[in-house]
């Protein structure tokens, strides 16, 4: 699965208009908890959501995304679908519960 690390709001926002299922990840390097959800969210993806894109925004390299995405808690996971956010989850993320919040959109998306 391509990794994707956005280092302006500009190639973030682009590569969400390019791809039409997209899992956000915001981190920042003090964050040991999105330090073990990241390949956890990576894995889920590539198992289960094939069309699916992986985008990291790391908020103290990218600071202006805080502002621009309203993220103020580390981690924070939002996953778009045809450009609209879709889901939002922050701090206390299941993986489990996230994966079977992206399945009922994903199906209805890519199913036929």
């Amino acid at each position: 699965m391509p990794y994707t690390f956005a280092q302006t709001l500009e190639e973030a926002n682009e590569f969400l208009r390019e791809n039409p299922a997209v899992l956000v990840f915001f981190s920042d390097e003090s964050c040991q908890v999105g330090d073990a959800l990241s390949p956890k969210l990576q894995q889920m993806i590539q198992e289960r959501f094939p069309e699916m894109k992986f985008l990291e925004i790391n908020v103290q390299m990218l600071p202006e995304a805080r502002g621009y995405y309203n993220v103020f808690v580390i981690p924070t996971v939002l996953v778009y679908f045809d450009g609209r956010e879709t889901i939002r989850e922050a701090r206390h993320i299941s993986v489990n519960q996230l994966s079977h919040e992206i399945n009922r959109v994903y199906n209805i998306m890519f199913s036929s």
